[in-house]
């Protein structure tokens, strides 16, 4: 019997979210996007409600996106060896992203509803 297309996508789709399970905040990017599109194209299918939604992006894709930048500039920022001064302003700037991040993840959620 020959499934239909909505029928291999929503495998294709829990494959792809087993996979960014395992991986993690280290999850390809690939990987994410592709989950991101199959739930997009297949939202009305699915059921995904507008508070899974923010903005128009799945909620879970946005904080996957930061939780990988974050473990990303977390390895440099231990492959670079540098002086106390240097360390201090990168902290600075991360930090500051971290406020940034933060608030626009605050306004999305505000604003969508």
């Amino acid at each position: 019997m020959e499934n239909s297309v909505e029928q291999i996508e929503a495998q294709r789709l829990e494959r792809l979210e087993v996979q960014a399970a395992m991986h993690g905040p280290l999850t390809p990017p690939h990987i994410l996007i592709e989950i991101q599109e199959l739930k997009h194209k297949n939202r009305a299918h699915s059921g995904m409600t507008r508070r899974q939604l923010v903005g128009g992006l799945d909620y879970d894709f946005l904080m996957n996106v930061v939780a990988a930048a974050l473990v990303r500039l977390g390895a440099v920022e231990t492959s670079l060896k540098t002086n106390d001064r240097q360390r201090q302003i990168r902290q600075l700037i991360h930090d500051l992203w971290m406020v940034v991040i933060t608030i626009m993840i605050f306004l999305l959620l505000i604003y969508s509803r």
